[in-house]
């Protein structure tokens, strides 16, 4: 359907006219001579029955200079350009298409520009010329990061108790103790460290779910465009606190100063990571959710590279006994309703280990697929309210190390792009506003006309 002058200024001030007047054709005329200027704008807007706008949000939705005499839109494309950008913006800091209209549009200059610059991009200098930190976080390698958990001691403790001989036991709660101390002096770096940019969210069961965590890690932040930045993060799996209640409250911290969670999704999820990105969102702040993306290229070298890890940890386990484990994880229910998975468990040495490493490969492919879908696109809770302001924000769901770190980047420099997706649901006109790279909705502004009136009742200044 094409745009129409009325349509657009609905999408303006967010409401209908008041008006049913037609303004198709004086102001084509006016974008076929000198376009369309501020005053003839506010005589539109006056005759729908809206507000006038001053002289600085006009310009605003002009280019984003100060204002001068003369400016006009010369199409009605420049026209529908202008408010989209400015619908972007309103979704952004207001969460509120109406309200943003009736607060921004009377401002003075100065005070206009206060509001814009909030979404101006932040030189990535002001990153790249912090100072190191004072005490730097020692990094503890992938392999010994589970020795920090403290089942593993107390599962190490009944070794040595059963065989006082167990020379690997002790070797091991000899390293522990080593590893242990460098978790403490990360923790405390971390409490001291006067900026936190990320906040890694994870979940640790099995020791190569820590191993896993140190290399996307490791990956993510040793991208160039991070290493640019300086950029600090916060890895519960490189820190060490003996109390809990101690150990939650640093987290928490760490939560609150941090720009971003990057939240790793893997085999299983956790009620403590899953509160993590909760209360990233509730303080109004992105999410970066890693889900990695299974390919018909590189799903064979997942199940591999998954088996050498648990190999690495578990030397008395062999291919067939790491794969039906894995089954188990990531697909229970095929010991039901797979007759092949139930021949496996019954008889493992008859297990045709290549079609068993395809079958878990399809497994590990279905369920991060269905967890990205779910985290897009389906939960409620993929979309949560800032507790402060109202706006409502989304996931940002990345399918690759390289993703991950082009959004922490965009995040930190204020420079994430993004494009307007209105959609019809419930006889109710929704405004989504998703993010370019991974077209996830980062901002949605509700169509239901009852609930917005009810909701921001509670949040918007009277």
């Amino acid at each position: 359907m094409p745009d129409t002058v009325n349509a657009i200024l609905e999408d303006l001030t967010g409401q209908k006219t008041l008006f049913d007047r037609e303004f198709e054709s004086p102001v084509q005329n006016l974008f076929s001579g000198s376009g369309l200027g501020y005053s003839q704008l506010n005589e539109v807007l006056l005759l729908l029955g809206y507000d006038r706008i001053g002289q600085p949000f006009f310009q605003c939705l002009l280019d984003k200079t100060a204002f001068y005499d003369g400016g006009a839109f010369s199409s009605l494309e420049t026209l529908r350009h202008g408010v989209d950008q400015f619908r972007i913006l309103a979704a952004l800091r207001f969460g509120n298409v109406r309200y943003a209209f009736k607060y921004l549009s009377m401002l003075d200059e100065d005070s206009l520009n206060r509001e814009l610059s909030l979404l101006e991009p932040i030189e990535p200098t002001r990153f790249s010329q912090r100072h190191d930190a004072l005490i730097p976080i020692t990094q503890i390698p992938g392999d010994q990061t589970y020795l920090l958990g403290y089942l593993v001691e107390r599962a190490l403790k009944d070794r040595v108790a059963n065989d006082p001989h167990d020379l690997d036991a002790i070797n091991l709660l000899a390293l522990r103790k080593a590893v242990v101390a460098t978790g403490e002096s990360n923790h405390e770096a971390y409490l001291a460290s006067d900026h936190m940019d990320v906040y890694v969210a994870t979940s640790m069961r099995e020791q190569h779910e820590y191993q896993a965590v140190s290399k996307i890690v490791t990956e993510v932040f040793s991208d160039p465009s991070l290493q640019e930045l300086k950029a600090r993060w916060f890895d519960p799996t490189q820190a060490s606190c003996a109390d809990r209640i101690d150990k939650g409250l640093a987290e928490g911290l760490m939560l609150k100063r941090a720009t971003c969670t990057l939240y790793l999704a893997q085999e299983s999820d956790t009620l403590g990571k899953d509160s993590e990105l909760a209360c990233t969102l509730a303080q109004g702040k992105p999410v970066v959710a890693y889900i990695p993306e299974i390919t018909a290229e590189n799903q064979a070298q997942c199940v591999d590279d998954l088996i050498a890890m648990i190999r690495n940890g578990r030397t008395d386990a062999n291919d067939r006994s790491i794969v039906l484990d894995q089954m188990r994880v990531f697909c229970p229910e095929a010991a039901w309703h797979d007759h092949e998975v139930r021949n496996w468990v019954a008889n493992p040495a008859g297990m045709d280990l290549d079609a068993a490493k395809r079958k878990l490969g399809n497994q590990i492919k279905a369920h991060y697929d269905k967890r990205a879908r779910t985290i897009k696109d389906s939960h409620p809770l993929g979309i949560q309210v800032h507790l402060e302001t109202g706006v409502a924000n989304g996931v940002l769901v990345a399918r690759s190390i390289s993703q991950c770190a082009t959004l922490i980047r965009q995040i930190l420099t204020n420079t994430l792009e993004f494009k307007l997706s209105p959609m019809e649901s419930n006889g109710g006109r929704y405004l989504l506003l998703k993010e370019i790279i991974t077209d996830s909705i980062f901002r949605v502004v509700t169509g239901d006309r009852f609930l917005t009136n009810v909701f921001w009742n509670y949040y918007l200044p009277k």
